[in-house]
């Protein structure tokens, strides 16, 4: 992965909370996992990695809140919840 758009989204979210790149590669990855499962194939690029950034930060040490990823991706925190929530049910 890496066209402009997702560096330019991976990196504001890197930035903005101060991600480490391991992570931030570890969410990049899965991105790409969710796009090779049909459900994922016709959603939103951004609500994409919104779902993967609120997925890494379950296992970071920093605390991250689906009202920060809505802050900083203006998706709403219910839309990531649900595409979240897809996620976990097909994993």
């Amino acid at each position: 992965m890496n066209n402009q758009k997702t560096i330019t989204i991976y990196k504001k979210f890197q930035e903005e909370f101060e991600i480490d790149e391991s992570s931030i590669i570890n969410a990049e990855n899965l991105h790409l996992e969710l796009l090779e499962k049909n459900p994922f194939k016709y959603e939103s690029f951004y609500l994409i990695a919104a779902v993967c950034i609120y997925a890494i930060s379950h296992v970071i040490p920093k605390n991250i809140t689906l009202e920060d990823i809505e802050r900083v991706s203006h998706i709403k925190k219910e839309e990531i919840e649900k595409c979240y929530n897809l996620v976990l049910e097909i994993e």
